[in-house]
Protein backbone atom coordinates (compact mmCIF):
# COMPACT_ATOMS: atom_id res chain seq x y z
CA UNK A 1 0.00 0.00 0.00
CA UNK A 2 1.26 3.64 -1.02
CA UNK A 3 1.37 6.63 1.26
CA UNK A 4 -1.21 8.00 -0.62
CA UNK A 5 -3.43 4.88 -1.12
CA UNK A 6 -3.22 5.14 3.41
CA UNK A 7 -4.00 8.85 3.21
CA UNK A 8 -6.88 8.50 1.17
CA UNK A 9 -7.93 5.68 3.93
CA UNK A 10 -7.46 7.34 6.31
CA UNK A 11 -9.37 10.10 4.93
CA UNK A 12 -12.30 7.52 4.62
CA UNK A 13 -12.53 6.17 8.01
CA UNK A 14 -12.40 9.65 9.35
CA UNK A 15 -8.97 9.41 10.81
CA UNK A 16 -6.66 12.28 11.57
CA UNK A 17 -3.67 11.97 9.39
CA UNK A 18 -1.80 13.55 12.19
CA UNK A 19 -2.42 10.73 14.23
CA UNK A 20 -1.14 8.47 11.60
CA UNK A 21 1.71 10.18 10.83
CA UNK A 22 2.73 10.68 14.35
CA UNK A 23 2.34 6.52 14.61
CA UNK A 24 4.16 5.85 11.36
CA UNK A 25 7.16 7.97 13.39
CA UNK A 26 7.21 6.16 16.02
CA UNK A 27 6.59 2.58 14.88
CA UNK A 28 9.64 3.48 12.19
CA UNK A 29 11.98 4.10 15.26
CA UNK A 30 10.90 0.84 17.04
CA UNK A 31 11.56 -1.06 13.50
CA UNK A 32 15.04 0.94 13.36
CA UNK A 33 15.78 0.32 17.39
CA UNK A 34 14.60 -3.87 17.22
CA UNK A 35 17.80 -4.26 14.27
CA UNK A 36 19.97 -1.52 16.03
CA UNK A 37 22.47 -4.34 17.66
CA UNK A 38 22.17 -6.64 15.05
CA UNK A 39 23.67 -3.84 12.60
CA UNK A 40 26.19 -2.85 14.87
CA UNK A 41 27.53 -6.33 14.79
CA UNK A 42 27.40 -6.54 10.90
CA UNK A 43 29.19 -3.31 10.78
CA UNK A 44 31.66 -4.08 13.50
CA UNK A 45 32.45 -7.07 11.89
CA UNK A 46 32.51 -5.39 8.16
CA UNK A 47 35.11 -3.04 9.35
CA UNK A 48 37.11 -5.53 10.87
CA UNK A 49 37.05 -7.68 7.41
CA UNK A 50 37.89 -4.52 5.51
CA UNK A 51 39.66 -2.35 7.48
CA UNK A 52 42.27 -2.00 4.70
CA UNK A 53 39.33 -0.89 1.83
CA UNK A 54 37.21 1.67 3.50
CA UNK A 55 35.55 1.91 -0.26
CA UNK A 56 34.08 -1.53 0.53
CA UNK A 57 32.51 -0.16 4.31
CA UNK A 58 29.53 0.96 2.97
CA UNK A 59 28.59 -2.68 1.86
CA UNK A 60 28.39 -4.03 5.33
CA UNK A 61 24.47 -5.14 5.17
CA UNK A 62 25.22 -7.65 2.84
CA UNK A 63 29.03 -8.00 1.95
CA UNK A 64 29.97 -11.00 3.42
CA UNK A 65 27.89 -12.97 1.57
CA UNK A 66 28.28 -11.31 -2.04
CA UNK A 67 32.13 -11.83 -1.25
CA UNK A 68 32.89 -15.24 0.86
CA UNK A 69 29.75 -17.02 0.20
CA UNK A 70 30.53 -19.24 -2.21
CA UNK A 71 33.59 -20.33 -0.22
CA UNK A 72 31.82 -20.64 3.22
CA UNK A 73 28.71 -22.59 1.50
CA UNK A 74 31.41 -25.52 1.47
CA UNK A 75 31.74 -25.28 5.39
CA UNK A 76 34.83 -22.79 4.93
CA UNK A 77 34.59 -20.21 7.70
CA UNK A 78 37.93 -19.25 7.61
CA UNK A 79 38.36 -18.19 3.76
CA UNK A 80 37.07 -15.01 5.33
CA UNK A 81 40.48 -12.85 6.10
CA UNK A 82 40.95 -12.23 9.40
CA UNK A 83 38.73 -14.76 10.39
CA UNK A 84 40.79 -14.70 13.85
CA UNK A 85 40.73 -11.87 14.19
CA UNK A 86 37.05 -11.04 13.92
CA UNK A 87 36.01 -14.23 15.99
CA UNK A 88 37.85 -12.83 18.68
CA UNK A 89 37.21 -9.03 18.70
CA UNK A 90 32.82 -9.33 18.19
CA UNK A 91 33.06 -11.96 20.89
CA UNK A 92 34.53 -9.46 23.02
CA UNK A 93 32.29 -6.86 21.99
CA UNK A 94 29.07 -9.03 21.58
CA UNK A 95 29.76 -11.99 24.71
CA UNK A 96 26.63 -13.67 22.66
CA UNK A 97 28.98 -14.86 20.50
CA UNK A 98 31.90 -16.43 22.72
CA UNK A 99 32.42 -19.37 23.38
CA UNK A 100 32.73 -22.90 21.78
CA UNK A 101 30.17 -22.49 19.11
CA UNK A 102 30.40 -18.44 19.03
CA UNK A 103 32.31 -18.25 16.04
CA UNK A 104 30.08 -20.77 14.01
CA UNK A 105 26.96 -18.68 15.59
CA UNK A 106 28.62 -15.17 14.39
CA UNK A 107 29.18 -16.25 11.05
CA UNK A 108 26.46 -17.91 10.17
CA UNK A 109 24.70 -14.80 11.39
CA UNK A 110 26.94 -12.64 9.49
CA UNK A 111 25.91 -14.85 6.20
CA UNK A 112 22.04 -14.80 7.08
CA UNK A 113 20.25 -12.49 4.51
CA UNK A 114 20.14 -8.68 5.43
CA UNK A 115 16.53 -7.76 7.77
CA UNK A 116 15.56 -5.01 5.76
CA UNK A 117 13.51 -2.19 7.26
CA UNK A 118 9.54 -2.62 5.78
CA UNK A 119 8.62 -0.07 3.17
CA UNK A 120 7.61 3.37 4.32
CA UNK A 121 3.76 2.44 3.07
CA UNK A 122 4.08 -0.48 5.19
CA UNK A 123 4.76 1.25 8.19
CA UNK A 124 1.92 3.95 7.71
CA UNK A 125 -0.69 1.14 6.59
CA UNK A 126 0.24 -0.60 10.23
CA UNK A 127 -0.26 2.85 11.65
CA UNK A 128 -3.42 3.12 10.72
CA UNK A 129 -4.77 -0.45 10.98
CA UNK A 130 -3.65 0.04 14.53
CA UNK A 131 -5.77 3.46 14.91
CA UNK A 132 -8.28 2.23 13.53
CA UNK A 133 -8.93 -1.17 15.52
CA UNK A 134 -8.66 1.23 18.66
CA UNK A 135 -12.20 1.67 20.11
CA UNK A 136 -13.63 5.51 18.99
CA UNK A 137 -13.17 7.54 22.56
CA UNK A 138 -16.24 8.50 24.09
CA UNK A 139 -16.71 11.92 24.89
CA UNK A 140 -18.36 12.83 27.98
CA UNK A 141 -21.37 15.18 28.02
Amino acid sequence: MTIAEVKNEARRLSIRWADVRDLAAQLWDDEKQKREHANAVRQSAWILATVHTPGAWAFWRHGFEKRWGRRVAEGDYTAVPKYDTITQEIACEFPEYAGDDGAARLFDFLFSPYDRLPAKGEIYAAALELIAAQPAEVVPF
